[in-house]
């Protein structure tokens, strides 16, 4: 994956203290501890900027080295012509202001006088496609700098992530999924994402018995050490074993970031079998993979998991409850082993196993109670130019619900916004928003606020229950 490319640059007014000066040097060795720990490329532009020749300069240098995200930094004010002569580079700019030297007297640097007008700027004189700003203020540990730096790079790693990323949907879509039919070409205009069908379910099956008997053996004693199996063979783990291996091996040679599997209605005929712990096996190890080839689910997967870089999950919502204002998030049973909780992992029959005799013995499925923690339900919608997202805290394990991978969630929040369990409910069925539900288990509505505002996301609105219908 291309690394996001970051600009350091500041300007200059003679007329100002020049202690600012300092501050950009030794803001440097900062920013580049910065990019070792998020794993940015930092591009320090030595040149302060002075005079239009200069910025001239600097906006062919930020084109010529496509930086992603510009942070100019104010050591004293800046001459806005300057600053709208770099603004034209087309990069993302972070407009990084500084205390004054003290409280009275002669002003030292305007600096926070100076990106008030900057930001109007990037607004003001761009009027087809103003320029994307964000504010910074004081040293890197100031609290107006630290958190919305995090956020900000975070967010903007995950979307150069999806910028030009292979996703493979392997297989039809399940029978009946036509809720979650995508139209490639607008994935790509919107999110730039690229989206490919050229692995059926037969390939995978096929390619997945030529894989090495002994990292075939390798992968099921791991599964084996962390997972009981109950109710279905080992020769059908062993097989889910193999169709990872297969997948993980197409990922590596075509370069794809995310795989959408169709597990039926193909494979449980050919196999008497479920894709559930190939796509926990994959989830695992850092493959968004989701269920039922279900693109703009899988894609929503490799938004988070690009975000945290931890395993992520794709949920149906099966249940509310109204008495405690919770709602049950629960699958078949794909989700990765480190979701589970002191409970642990059983592999499984799939639930049709015990209603259809055509797939008595079909599996296996990753059944588990997720563990308490925080949680984020995020999904693309639309044509991949929408968006919604959900926080909240998986809570009490012994709470009833239904064999597969599942959990209670409470403390609901739509836009970190407390919502009521059937206001949620009408909110999804309103909107008629795909019953595929991504996941991942840490709070990271902060971080998707940014992301879409990078993507120019838009919102999905909110509808509050009500007895009839409104507008």
């Amino acid at each position: 994956m291309e690394k996001l490319k970051v600009g350091f640059v500041a300007g200059f007014m003679e007329g100002f203290s020049t202690k600012g000066l300092e501050y950009f040097k030794a803001y440097q060795k900062d920013l580049k501890k910065m990019a070792d720990k998020y794993g940015f490329e930092l591009h320090v532009i030595d040149t302060v900027m002075v005079n239009n020749q200069q910025a001239t300069n600097i906006r062919k240098e930020i084109e010529a080295k496509q930086l992603d995200f510009v942070m100019l930094f104010h050591p004293s004010y800046i001459i806005g012509d300057n600053v709208y002569e770099i603004m034209k580079s087309g990069a993302n700019f972070g407009l990084w202001a500084i205390e004054e030297l003290s409280e009275t007297g002669p002003m030292t640097f305007a600096s926070f006088v100076n990106i008030s007008q900057n930001i109007g700027i990037s607004k003001h004189n761009f009027l087809a496609s103003p320029v994307k700003t964000k504010w910074f203020f004081g040293d890197v540990e100031n609290k107006f700098f630290k958190n919305r730096f995090d956020i900000t790079i975070k967010a903007l790693i995950a979307a150069k992530a999806i910028k030009n990323a292979k996703v493979a949907q392997i297989g039809k879509l399940a029978d009946g999924h036509i809720n979650h039919m995508a139209n490639p070409r607008a994935i790509y205009q919107y999110l730039g994402v690229d989206v490919t069908r050229d692995y059926e379910v037969e390939d995978i099956i096929a390619l997945g018995d030529k894989m090495p008997a002994k990292e075939v053996d390798r992968v099921f004693g791991a599964v084996t050490s962390s997972a009981k199996i109950s109710r279905v063979s080992e020769e059908k783990v062993r097989d889910s074993v193999k169709m990872y291996l297969a997948i993980k091996k197409i990922c590596d040679e075509n370069n794809y970031s995310a795989v959408a599997f169709s597990c039926w209605p193909k494979l449980m005929p050919l196999k008497e079998m479920v894709g559930c712990l190939t796509n926990s096996l994959l989830n695992s190890d850092g493959i968004a993979a989701g269920c039922e080839a279900d693109i703009m689910g899988t894609i929503s997967m490799l938004v988070l998991q690009k975000l945290t870089g931890v395993p992520v999950a794709l949920m149906d919502l099966a249940k509310f409850d109204e008495k405690d204002q919770s709602l049950l998030l629960w699958h078949c049973g794909s989700a990765p082993f480190e979701m589970a909780n002191e409970r642990g992992v059983t592999c499984e029959k799939h639930y049709f196993a015990d209603y259809a005799e055509s797939v008595k013995n079909c599996g296996p499925i990753t059944d588990m109670v997720f563990k308490k923690s925080d949680v984020t339900i995020f999904r693309l919608s639309g044509e991949g130019d929408k968006f919604y997202y959900v926080t909240g805290k998986f809570f009490d394990p012994e709470k009833k619900s239904f064999s597969g991978s599942r959990g209670w969630v409470n403390e609901l929040k739509f836009y970190d916004e407390p919502i009521g369990a059937w206001d949620l409910a009408n909110t999804f069925l309103t909107n008629g928003l795909p019953h595929h539900f991504p996941i991942v288990l840490q709070n990271v509505g902060a971080y998707l606020e940014e992301f879409a505002y990078w993507t120019e996301l838009k919102k999905v609105r909110r509808y509050d229950y009500r007895d009839y219908l409104y507008v």
